[in-house]
């Protein structure tokens, strides 16, 4: 019984590092301060280009779009294209709030595991 309840508790904490670890692409793109802040940005604008962005950022428009690269890659941006230009918005559709939301509950089963008091 008891190794049964460990074998559990095992596939549980495999679980939560599966979780995180696809999810490593948001964590890094969040990580980083200037990303946060244009992810403020959007949270005030629903879309913008990168020229929109660098107006409202002191860095130079490379690295506006460098740094707009990472979060859609993420998949916390999506962009479209009208004529010549390239307009990003939000997408915290399905992709990245479930991959949030799996890490979470994974981290809670494992949490209230009562497994856990054997170890």
């Amino acid at each position: 019984m008891k190794e049964l309840k460990q074998s559990k508790l095992l596939e549980k904490k495999k679980a939560l590092l599966h979780e995180i670890r696809q999810s490593t692409d948001i964590f890094k793109a969040l990580a980083d301060p200037v990303r946060q802040d244009i992810l403020m940005m959007f949270m005030l604008s629903k879309r913008m280009n990168v020229a929109q962005v660098v107006e409202q950022s002191h860095l130079s428009r490379p690295a506006i779009s460098h740094h707009l690269k990472i979060l859609k890659q993420a998949g916390i941006l999506i962009s479209s294209k009208e004529r010549t230009e390239v307009y990003y918005s939000l997408t915290f559709e399905n992709s990245v709030i479930e991959q949030l939301k799996a890490i979470i509950l994974a981290a809670e089963s494992l949490s209230n595991d009562p497994a856990k008091a054997l170890e």
